[in-house]
């Protein structure tokens, strides 16, 4: 009975969250932008990691027999705790999506007549986007109590900051010292405690 109610927890915090993914997708989409940089290494391994991790939430909403090792039995209070997670990083999503405004893209790619966003999530830390995709993602993960779907999650989250690294070079390019000053006093994915000297952190 609590696994059904898991499952429905699950398809239904998955709808509301690309429910908000989509709509600044789509308007993304129609935007004219730069030539978006070509995929790098980090990059495909991290969209292999992605496809796996969406075919473990598929093995695992078909309930596949043969992959049934892969159930961890992880206490209730635990999947509890990942839907209250997973419903903060969809807040966040849509935060962040606010404050980034019409500079959103889904690729990595610098907007015509683009600015630095530091207002909103931003104001604390320079990638709240990819600080909320990975904490949904692995609160997803915990809430199937999966050992597939939670070693994907992870594994994306592991390939982020390269990821991020790329994007922060570009963005330097793109602004110069007023990104440096802005990485000096923000943190990469959670509020930095205090200002840094090194724009590199």
């Amino acid at each position: 009975m609590e696994e059904a109610l898991f499952r429905q927890l699950f398809l239904v915090i998955y709808v509301i969250f690309f429910g908000v993914r989509i709509r600044y997708r789509v308007e993304s989409a129609r935007k004219d932008t730069e030539q978006p940089r070509k995929l790098s290494n980090a990059g495909k391994l991290q969209a292999i990691a992605i496809l796996c991790y969406f075919a473990s939430i598929l093995l695992y909403l078909l309930d596949v027999p043969s992959v049934s090792w892969s159930r961890l039995g992880l206490p209730f209070w635990i999947r509890w705790f990942g839907v209250s997670l997973a419903i903060v990083a969809t807040i966040l999503v849509a935060w962040t999506h606010l404050a980034l405004g019409r500079q959103y893209s889904a690729e990595l790619v610098i907007q015509k007549d683009h600015i630095l966003v530091t207002t909103g999530p931003y104001a604390r830390i320079r990638h709240p986007m990819y600080t909320a995709l990975n904490m949904f993602s692995i609160s997803m993960a915990i809430i199937t109590s999966n050992l597939l779907v939670l070693f994907f999650a992870v594994l994306v989250a592991f390939i982020f900051p390269w990821i991020v690294r790329e994007e922060e070079l570009m963005l330097i390019e793109t602004f110069g010292e007023e990104y440096r000053e802005y990485m000096r006093r923000t943190g990469r994915f959670f509020p930095r405690i205090r200002p840094s000297s090194d724009a590199n952190e």
